[in-house]
């Protein structure tokens, strides 16, 4: 299920992300995907993503991440839903990432 909505219209993904939280917190979903999905439709409402999970590809052809909110403690959120850190997840798009400081 989590495929379809993670890959679903705005507003398909607006009217399931209540219930994606609900999942979670009974433990009929993982916090990982919630996550994916939260950034997904942070980054197509306009706004900064918050586990840094959604990266884009420009005109020639180099990945980078979209905007992040809070960015120095990303790392501490992605941990917190199971997610490796940053550095490592952006490795398979040949992104060199370092957090930023406080």
């Amino acid at each position: 299920m989590f495929l379809v909505i993670q890959h679903a219209d705005i507003k398909t993904q607006e009217k399931y992300l209540p219930l994606m939280r609900a999942a979670v917190k009974e433990g009929k979903a993982h916090p990982a995907n919630l996550a994916l999905l939260e950034d997904r439709l942070a980054i197509r409402q306009g706004k900064k993503q918050i586990y840094g999970s959604q990266i884009s590809i420009d005109k020639t052809g180099k990945a980078t991440i979209d905007a992040i909110d809070d960015e120095p403690n990303v790392n501490k959120r992605r941990a917190a839903v199971g997610l490796q850190p940053l550095e490592n997840y952006v490795k398979q798009w040949e992104i060199e990432y370092h957090l930023p400081a406080n």
